[in-house]
């Protein structure tokens, strides 16, 4: 196929460097790691101590989500918003729908209610071991989706103990075995002649970390990383790869101007090229429809396809500028 031969054609040839890099675009929409998961989670609002046994008083009894948003206080606060968002009004209560919109059962409502005192137990617990970069945001989506349903399923209020209180236990259990299985990660065993041994002869450190780019280089002169240092020692290839998306468009546009391409065809072959051919990506961006880029797309290697195998090979491969 035409698609096949001019997106092949272009990449073998200029392209060679990049070889184990995705050539797909990625827009982030919130911000990165820890702070940008508790940005999605501000939809939701911070369930009281009261309201959280309401919702597990429900659960016990096998209610749904649909069932409890007739309980009250709920039900109010749901009227409420509604009321409010109808008005065009702010109201106190507007991330309750949000809450109930997206929680598909009334364990996971009590988890994301509850996502904010998870967050602030979790901090208290990461300051205990600062000398690890632990992946916080992996335990919070264990703990939003796991531990704190499970919480909510497992809990007796005849123990006279705060549902709060109850999952800041298992919280606490389950971020110890968390960190634990993280140490082990980014440690390595020592051979048995290379442990230090104790005065009772038993082994002093079975494990010893494993190097990080990252960490600081002890007793160095000036302050920095391992990373720094190598970067700074040893000399860095050029990346090529702007030059080489610049000469790709160069080759687009010629073949445009003598297949009689208009503007929005020559730019969806150049997008299809920059994007890895992700037709739902370059409708996102260009604000149209999958079939309108497609219709750009077919409509423009048919002309070019008007050109003749050999025009169109001789651009893309450099061939015809060498002949003159």
């Amino acid at each position: 196929m035409l698609t096949h031969f001019v997106f092949t054609t272009l990449k073998s040839t200029m392209t060679e460097s990049r070889r184990g890099t995705s050539e797909a675009q990625h827009i982030p929409s919130i911000r990165p790691g820890i702070e940008g998961y508790a940005d999605g989670m501000r939809m939701f609002p911070r369930l009281k101590e009261w309201e959280n046994q309401i919702a597990l008083k429900a659960l016990r009894e096998g209610k749904t989500v649909d069932e409890l948003r007739n309980v009250t206080p709920f039900r109010q606060y749901l009227g409420v918003a509604k009321r409010a968002y109808l008005a065009g009004e702010h109201s106190p209560f507007s991330s309750f729908p949000s809450l109930f919109a997206e929680s598909p059962s009334i364990d996971m409502l009590v988890s994301f209610g509850n996502f904010h005192p998870i967050r602030a137990r979790t901090w208290t617990l990461a300051k205990q071991y600062p000398e690890l970069h632990l992946p916080l945001e992996q335990f919070f989506q264990d703990a939003l989706y796991q531990i704190a349903p499970y919480s909510a399923r497992s809990y007796d209020p005849s123990i006279g103990n705060p549902f709060h209180h109850f999952l800041a236990e298992i919280l606490k259990k389950r971020f110890q075995t968390f960190v634990t299985i993280y140490q082990r990660e980014i440690t390595a065993p020592l051979q048995s002649e290379d442990m230090s041994q104790t005065k009772d002869g038993k082994p002093a450190q079975r494990r010893v970390k494993i190097a990080s780019l990252d960490a600081p280089i002890r007793n160095a002169g000036i302050p920095q990383t391992l990373f720094e240092f190598v970067e700074r020692t040893h000399h860095t290839p050029q990346d090529t790869t702007h030059i080489e998306d610049q000469e790709a468009r160069d080759k687009i546009h010629l073949l445009a101007q003598l297949a009689g391409l208009n503007e929005k065809q020559e730019e969806t072959l150049i997008a299809l090229y920059i994007y890895g051919g992700n037709t739902p990506l370059i409708a996102q961006l260009r604000r149209t429809t999958t079939r309108s880029v497609r219709g750009q797309r077919q409509a423009a290697l048919e002309s070019i396809q008007q050109l003749g195998y050999e025009t169109v090979s001789g651009i893309l491969t450099g061939a015809s500028q060498q002949r003159r």
